[in-house]
């Protein structure tokens, strides 16, 4: 084969080669892969985006007291271009403890976030400590969780009072009687004093019975008298009580006074006596109530109140044993209470006024008190308003 026969056949394998590169579209690589070839295009793939949202919390962890509630803001944040409901649950909360979402269930429409309000109140059984719930929000199959916590303490000891009724209406020169309670709250069991707060119109005068409350636990109860003079003004005053005790902040409470000349008092007398005997551990005893009217036409009692005035013993007074050794539930039925005309010792009960409504006296157990006030006899004084209007 001459030089030139051999020349077009080199040419001819070389255009061959090109050729076949073209159609195979890469060469050999340095590694022994294909490198990319000439005159193609590269393929290029996209991926699809997973819709899917996540639960968020601000705080993560709230602290309370025993009966209070902590509030979680919780967020629903959308990715991947969701929408839809979401619904949000709790469980595993602490002991005695609910759990409400303000708004149950949140709509995503869009790419903001979402928020709901999430409140957990505890209760007196709670346990103290730290206790962790979970928090789920729910579309479809889709869930997604959020561990929260709730860290209860102990609210601390303290005093709370009440009196009742709220008001009372009398005429100049009559005595309006009110009930105090008094709660020991958190194992507060110290000492309680009491005391009468706010200015006081002329020619009235209060008194407490007792004034203070001994140590030791759960509630306990005292009187409030308030008397007007015939000189008093019409008007309207609070009249306040405060207890207080070492260690602990005082507590106040008020109720109204109403002095109205308009209102025409009705004489009338109570008699009474303890439906029973009083001894450490009894019930309160009710006291059988009853009610003169010497008015030749029907009254309506507005006011009751009724006092331990003196401990004796064979009618002498006793030492050790005193007014404050018992406790005296004051009347808790309704007013007015209607008298007929004329009507002599009427008992209560022969009104309408069921036994439980009484007012009733209990024997404070003490150790002092269980030999001092043996066999003693404990006198009452009652106390009362009425009108014919």
């Amino acid at each position: 084969m001459n030089a030139r026969a051999i020349t077009r056949a080199t040419t001819l394998l070389a255009l061959c080669a090109v050729l076949a590169l073209v159609v195979v579209g890469r060469l050999p690589g340095a590694n022994g892969g294909l490198a990319e070839g000439i005159g193609l295009g590269r393929a290029t793939t996209v991926a699809a985006k997973v819709k899917d949202f996540t639960v968020t919390s601000q705080p993560l962890s709230v602290s309370v007291q025993r009966s209070q509630s902590a509030t979680f803001a919780v967020t629903v944040t959308p990715s991947g271009d969701f929408t839809g409901a979401v619904v949000l649950t709790a469980a595993g909360l602490p002991l005695g403890s609910t759990a409400t979402f303000t708004p149950g269930a949140v709509n995503v429409t869009g790419a903001a976030a979402v928020g709901s309000t999430l409140v957990v109140t505890t209760s007196a059984t709670t346990p103290l400590g730290s206790d962790g719930f979970t928090v789920t929000g729910t579309n479809g199959s889709t869930k997604r969780t959020l561990d929260l916590a709730v860290v209860v303490s102990t609210p601390p000891a303290a005093l709370a009072v009440a009196i009742t009724p709220a008001s009372v209406s009398v005429a100049p020169g009559s005595t309006a009687t009110y009930a105090v309670g008094i709660s020991r709250v958190n194992g507060y069991a110290g000492a309680v004093s009491l005391t009468a707060t706010g200015p006081l119109p002329k020619g009235v005068q209060v008194v407490l019975s007792p004034a203070s409350l001994p140590a030791g636990t759960g509630s306990g109860t005292a009187t409030l008298q308030v008397t007007t003079g015939s000189t008093t003004p019409d008007g309207t005053t609070a009249i306040g009580v405060t207890v207080s005790g070492p260690g602990v902040s005082s507590s106040s409470a008020t109720a109204s006074l109403v002095v109205d000349s308009k209102v025409s008092a009705k004489p009338f007398t109570l008699s009474g006596d303890l439906m029973g005997s009083l001894y450490p551990g009894a019930p309160g005893r009710p006291v059988a109530l009853a009610v003169t009217n010497p008015n030749n036409q029907p009254i309506k009692i507005t006011n009751l109140g009724v006092t331990v005035s003196s401990v004796t013993r064979l009618g002498s007074a006793v030492s050790g044993c005193t007014p404050t050794d018992f406790a005296v539930r004051q009347y808790v039925g309704s007013y007015p209470l209607s008298v007929p005309a004329n009507a002599q010792a009427t008992r209560l009960e022969n009104l309408g006024v069921p036994t439980s409504a009484l007012p009733t006296v209990t024997f404070v157990n003490a150790a002092r008190s269980q030999d001092a006030c043996r066999g003693v006899t404990v006198n009452l004084a009652y106390t009362g308003s009425a009108t014919n209007q």
